[in-house]
Parts: C-alpha cells; structure tokens; sequence
C-alpha cells in the first residue's frame, strides 16, 4: 500500500510540475515567441523561398523541361504563384506597402511638420526642374519616335504586300493543280 502511495505520489507530482510549467508565464512568452518566429519563417519561405526550392529547382531532370504548351497552359495559375514564391522584388513591394499603410495611419510628428515646411520651396523647384528636363527629353526623341513608327509601318506594309503575293501565288499553283488533276 505504500508502494502504491510512493507511486501515486510520484505521478501526481509529475502531473503538478507539467501544470505548472504550462501555465508558467515564461514558458507561456517562450511558446508564443516559438510560434510567432515559425509564422514569420513560413511567410518568408512562402514569399522568398526556401533552400528546398532552390536545391528542388536546380536539381530537377532537364527532361521535364521538355513539357508541352498545353501542359504549360493548363497549369499557368500555379506556375504564376509559384514564381511569386521565392520573389524578393515582391517581398519589398508588399513590405514597402505595409509601411505605406502604417505611416498614414500614424500621426505626423512635430519634426516631420517642420521637416516639410523647411523641404517644401526646395521640393517645389525640384519638381518644375523634372517637368522642364521630361519636357526637352520628349522633344529630343521625338524625331526618332517618329522615324522608328515609320519604319515599322513601312516594313509591316511590305510584309503584307509578301503575304498577300504569296497567298495568290500559292491559289493560282493549287488552282492549275486542280486544273491538271481534272484534265488527264
């Protein structure tokens, strides 16, 4: 009986201590910190990739290079959220548009407003400067703009010209073909 007492005691405490280390708050901030550092590691790995893409990627076959327009076709959402994944330019985007959000969201402090005040002559001439130089560039190209267009509207006229000849050329042989063909 009093094995069984030793025992039972044995267990009890093992239970309490489980308890008790479960309702710790350090172990509490010790899990929540395990889990928010797994979230943001899955996120990464959804939006950056993971090394296991990249070992995946370089290792596979050529052969399953080879796969047929069809196939590419009908798998072409995937593929398109796949290239998403592992995408550091997009990674920055959506970061540098959570940091939008969050700067409207929050005040604007007394340093930014004299910030601004003092930037804001010097901001303004920068901008009519921009318009000026935007201003003479697209005249400067415009000449070679227009020059370019010519060209390509000249060279599709003669591709059509090429096209249409050789559509009736191709007619009148399959026409004396049929000719021949009926006349023995």
């Amino acid at each position: 009986m009093r094995r069984e007492l030793g025992t039972e005691r044995a267990h009890i405490g093992s239970d309490l201590e489980a308890i008790g280390d479960r309702v710790s708050p350090s172990r509490i901030v010790d899990r929540r910190r395990a889990a928010t550092r797994q979230r943001f590691r899955s996120v990464r790995e959804r939006v950056m990739g993971s090394a296991d893409d990249l070992r995946t990627s370089m290792t596979r076959p050529i052969s399953e290079a080879g796969d047929s327009i069809a196939t590419s076709v009908q798998h072409a959402p995937e593929m398109m959220r796949q290239s998403a994944t592992g995408n550091p330019l997009a990674a920055g985007l959506v970061a540098f548009g959570v940091g939008l959000v969050v700067a409207t969201l929050l005040p604007e402090t007394d340093a930014e407003e004299r910030l601004v005040e003092r930037m804001q002559p010097q901001l303004e001439n920068v901008a009519s400067s921009a318009g000026e130089a935007a201003r003479n560039v697209v005249e400067s190209v415009k000449p070679a703009a227009k020059e370019a267009a010519d060209a390509v509207k000249d060279r599709a006229q003669q591709a059509a010209s090429n096209v249409k000849d050789q559509g009736s050329d191709a007619a009148t042989a399959a026409a004396d073909q049929m000719k021949a063909a009926t006349n023995p």
